[in-house]
This record gives structure tokens, C-alpha cells and sequence, in this order.
């Protein structure tokens, strides 16, 4: 059977999922008898499936994460202090940064509106003699998206199949949610306009 020695050398290919099929058998052989080892093959791969987790997260925002998860080897003799307490501060940091890349919440006041007119439906309520609700839900309907223009800004709205959409466009609305992909996520929608308003442009509000 393998010295723990021999096993420790072998830790970051074994939670890699790399070395030979006799290596691999050998170090498995050893954890069954080995609860010391057995502790640290646990913690660094709990440690590099959290670091891996982040840097996914860091990638789907567009940025290449400044680690790699190989280069944290808890155990490695070399290192002037004990294993367990890389493993807290890995957690730690890790922790930190899941606050960091978490979406941030969003609550807005503003008028559902479409990608095409946004702050303006005059260009097209004029031409077809139609209300700034009808102009909204034609613009949709020809490949536009909802979107909520505020005072301030213009949100693009990731979940564009909820039915409110509709029921609300040309309607002033109170959104809560998250924001992702620079979209906001929609998780609450309250109407604060009692109907929607006919006839006159977002710019004449």
C-alpha cells in the first residue's frame, strides 16, 4: 500500500482526475485506511470545484478570471503554513468573491415602453394615427423588445416572455429584480399607472 508520502505527491492529479489507473487505485486504496489524507484529498477538492464555480461566473461576465484553480495545492510540503488554514482562506476568498460577482439588485419607477421609439412613439403614432400603447405593442410584434425607459435610463428586460409586458406597455411600473448580462431580471412588476396613457409621447410626461 502507498505511504502517505507517496499519496501526497499524488493529492492534485487524483483531484484532477489525471495520473495512471494503478496511481489513482493505489491513492484510493490509501484513503480508505487514511483518514488524514482522506481529510486533505477533501478539502483542496471542495477547494477547486469552489474556485472553478468562480471562475465560471467571472467568464460568463466577460472576464478572465486572474487565477487557476491548479496552481492552489493545499498540502504542498513547501508551504510554511498548514494546509487547513489555506483551505479557510480559499473559502474565505472565495465567499468574498461570490459576494463580488453577485447581480446586483435592481428597483426602478418607469414606463414599459419598446427598443424601437424608447423615450418617443411621435414618429409612428402620428403616421398611423395610433395611441403610444398601440405603437409599443406593434413595435414588439415587429421585432422590437419591452424595455423600461426611466427618467434617467433605458433598461433592456431579460425576461421578455412574461405577460405583463404587454398588459402593462405604455404603463408607468415599479420593477424589482436583478440585473445579468446587463438586462434586468424581472421578478416583481407592479402597475403604479391606473391605465395606460393615449395619445401623447414619453417625451411630453
Amino acid at each position: 500500500m502507498m505511504t502517505c508520502g507517496e499519496v501526497d505527491r499524488l493529492i492534485t492529479p487524483f483531484v484532477d482526475g489525471e495520473g495512471s489507473l494503478e496511481e489513482r487505485a493505489g491513492v484510493l486504496t490509501h484513503l480508505q485506511q487514511c483518514h488524514e489524507c482522506r481529510t486533505r484529498v477533501e478539502a483542496e477538492a471542495t477547494a477547486r470545484h469552489l474556485l472553478r464555480e468562480q471562475a465560471a461566473v467571472a467568464r460568463t461576465m466577460g472576464a478572465s478570471p486572474p487565477w487557476r484553480p491548479r496552481v492552489f495545492r493545499l498540502g504542498q510540503p513547501t508551504l510554511l503554513v498548514h494546509p487547513m488554514a489555506l483551505y479557510f482562506v480559499l473559502i474565505i476568498s472565495v465567499g468574498l468573491a461570490a459576494l463580488w460577482f453577485r447581480p446586483a439588485r435592481v428597483m426602478a419607477v418607469g414606463v414599459i415602453s419598446d427598443s424601437f421609439c424608447e423615450h418617443d412613439h411621435r414618429r409612428f403614432t402620428t403616421i398611423f394615427n395610433a395611441s403610444d400603447r398601440q405603437c409599443t405593442l406593434g413595435c414588439v410584434r415587429a421585432g422590437a423588445e419591452f424595455v423600461l425607459v426611466t427618467d434617467a435610463q433605458v433598461y433592456r428586460i431579460r425576461n421578455q416572455h412574461l405577460a405583463e409586458l404587454a398588459a402593462f406597455a405604455n404603463r408607468r411600473v415599479k420593477i424589482e429584480g436583478k440585473m445579468e448580462d446587463g438586462r434586468i431580471l424581472i421578478a416583481k412588476m407592479t402597475a403604479i399607472d391606473p391605465f395606460p396613457v393615449r395619445g401623447r409621447s414619453m417625451s411630453q410626461r
